[in-house]
């Protein structure tokens, strides 16, 4: 098989006590989307639910559909679960592990992890994510050691998926405190059959591309909103500023954001086939009063076709 077409989406952020993500409907949608266009499967690259626990029906609905579904976890799947129960819910052994279909290799990676200090790595866990913003977004060594060994001997040409980026040319301080590392086994494994020709990560609910080594990593935008730390009260359904407590703090997109991928792997191309989309009510981010920072906040996902080494 020379093509392998897949669909991307992230950041769905279900937990309806705080946001209004809509995530069954916009599930659905993306499901639909990716039947329509013939999808082999669908990847999602982290923040599915803040309890996973809690939405059995939802994680259901994803893993159950008429294409595969995969899991990428991210920081908020720990807001309230243990990581114990994270993986119990979201059916997964371990948070990280990889996949073969197609003639590739797609490497999930687990970059929830905090070092306290050289040596000690613990994971993210019942909200501590929040108190320990100095030391967190590590791989520990084994973890490391994994993909290397899954790269370097796979058969096939790779694909990493994580929730935050390996490398993040608009942010470097939201970088994977482990990116040199990761970035080392990329660069390491361009004259192996299991080569990286894509970096996939979600989390910062943006839509941009970059080539790095002459491998191109994708930011994936949220499926859903983008989050504001300066609360607005400009959606006209009053109600739901006290229904939803976050509702405030998101700029919704009026749509589900997905892209489609096609990897053609005797062309040695890369399509994203991306879509256009607007925000709820008109409400940019801009127009709430807050800031895009680094890279501009959009509704939608960009489209591109790019060449692989």
């Amino acid at each position: 098989m020379s093509k392998v077409k897949f669909t991307v989406f992230s950041d769905l952020h279900h937990h309806p006590a705080w946001y209004k993500s809509d995530a069954p409907e916009r599930l659905a949608a993306i499901q639909k989307r990716a039947l329509e266009n013939n999808s082999e499967f669908l990847l999602h690259l982290g923040d599915f639910s803040h309890k996973p626990s809690a939405c059995p029906e939802l994680i259901r609905q994803f893993k159950e559909f008429a294409i595969p579904g995969y899991f990428v976890l991210g920081n908020h799947e720990f807001d309230i679960n243990s990581f114990e129960t994270v993986l119990e819910s979201m059916g997964l052994e371990k948070g990280y592990y990889f996949f073969d279909h197609g003639g590739l290799r797609f490497v999930i990676m687990d970059d929830n992890y905090f070092r306290e200090f050289p040596g000690v790595h613990f994971h993210y866990s019942e909200r501590n994510y929040f108190d320990h913003s100095k030391c967190r977004t590590w791989m520990p060594p084994e973890q490391i050691q994994w993909v290397r060994e899954t790269v370097m001997t796979s058969p096939f040409p790779c694909i990493l998926a994580s929730h935050s980026a390996i490398e993040y040319p608009p942010k470097p301080e939201a970088e994977m405190q482990c990116g040199k590392e990761i970035a080392q086994i990329i660069r390491d494994s361009q004259t192996t059959a299991g080569k990286v020709i894509l970096c996939l990560n979600g989390h910062y609910h943006r839509s941009g591309l970059d080539i790095i080594d002459d491998v191109p990593r994708l930011d994936v935008n949220s499926a859903t909103f983008n989050w504001v730390n300066k609360a607005h009260y400009l959606f006209p359904e009053k109600d739901l500023y006290l229904k939803h407590e976050c509702y405030g703090n998101m700029i919704i997109y009026e749509k589900p954001v997905s892209a489609e991928i096609v990897i053609d792997t005797c062309e040695k191309t890369i399509e994203i086939i991306g879509m256009q989309g607007n925000f709820l009510h008109g409400i940019s981010t801009e127009i709430s009063g807050s800031s895009s920072g680094n890279r501009l906040c959009t509704p939608d996902m960009l489209s591109a076709k790019v060449r692989f080494p």
